[in-house]
């Protein structure tokens, strides 16, 4: 009767154990599922285009098609808005619509597992409300986005039918300030150095090839004589080439013409011949033009805007371009 007691006792234990085992196994197994924001799941960077407006993401969900909107995140905080256009081989191309937090955005890499929200995202990271979001909407064709086929290759590696083109659009249009220096007429020597302000308009008329016009205008004060002012208008045409750097960084050696117009009424009115004689010839030394050759030096900041320098030897300015 003892022994049929201890042995009773004995499996009672046993099973509890298993019990109290087994629970705490699927308490662990369902800790593993957690960590994501309600309706977000996980998929990874393939391929991010040199424009950064095309990105190429796994589906391993299964849950994107063409015409579906979503959203990136990283660590529960969104990113950008984006389109899908098109699916390939369990890989989905998306196009940035809307960039939500620049800090996020930067962050984005190549190979690098992000938090996919589908449709509405505006409760993520928020606490759960009963009502569904409303389904997403959708657009009736694809093509009229994005035509051909998927192409992972670095090089190649986004939508655009320009794929040889690093910039894709055929516009760039700068707003830059630099230096206008000017050596002093008197004996004495010495410089003055005032601001020059401009614009510029590159037409991409072949893959990588720019044609820029600019326009710059710098005003001088007290010269060629005290009192006097004088406008210098500088007109400027270049042939570009644009090399692909690193860091979403562009190179564009170019060769091109310049010339100078002067306008200085106030030079050469005075009493003095020789004094007037000396103004005039001041101003008239301005009054130049030439060929010119330098370097373009664009780096991308976000989708269609870049900070630009121009190193040359008819300027040196810094601005900021946009593309279009």
């Amino acid at each position: 009767m003892k022994h049929l007691k201890r042995n009773i006792l004995y499996l009672c234990l046993c099973l509890f154990g298993i019990s109290e085992l087994m629970a705490q196994s699927l308490v662990d197994d369902a800790s593993l599922t957690a960590g994501n924001a309600e309706g977000a799941f996980n998929e990874t960077i393939k391929v991010i285009s040199s424009s950064k407006k095309i990105f190429i993401i796994t589906n391993n969900n299964q849950q994107l098609g063409p015409g579906d909107f979503c959203s990136l995140a990283l660590d529960n905080k969104l990113a950008a808005r984006a389109l899908v256009a098109k699916t390939h081989q369990g890989q989905v191309g998306i196009k940035i619509l809307k960039i939500y937090s620049l800090a996020q955005w930067g962050k984005l890499r190549r190979d690098q597992e992000v938090q996919v929200v589908k449709g509405d995202d505006s409760n993520f990271g928020a606490a759960p409300v009963a009502a569904a979001p409303e389904a997403a909407p959708k657009i009736k064709n694809e093509e009229d986005l994005f035509t051909g086929d998927v192409v992972l290759e670095d090089e190649l590696a986004d939508f655009d039918d320009n794929k040889n083109r690093h910039i894709k659009p055929d516009n760039l249009v700068t707003l830059f300030a630099g230096f206008y220096d000017v050596a002093e007429v008197e004996e004495d020597g010495g410089v003055i150095r005032t601001q020059e302000l401009g614009f510029t308009w590159g037409y991409q008329f072949a893959d990588n090839y720019f044609f820029e016009g600019g326009y710059g205008r710098a005003q001088l004060n007290s010269f060629p004589c005290d009192g006097c002012s004088t406008l210098v208008n500088h007109i400027m045409g270049r042939l570009k080439f644009n090399i692909k750097g690193p860091l979403y960084t562009f190179f564009m050696p170019y060769v091109g013409f310049q010339t100078y117009s002067v306008v200085s009424p106030d030079a050469g009115v005075g009493d003095n011949d020789q004094l007037n004689q000396t103004q005039l010839e001041a101003v008239q030394a301005l009054k130049e033009s030439g060929p010119t050759f330098g370097v373009t030096i664009l780096r991308r900041l976000v989708p269609g805007w870049f900070i630009k320098a121009d190193i040359g030897t008819d300027l040196i300015n810094a601005g900021f371009a946009i593309e279009f």
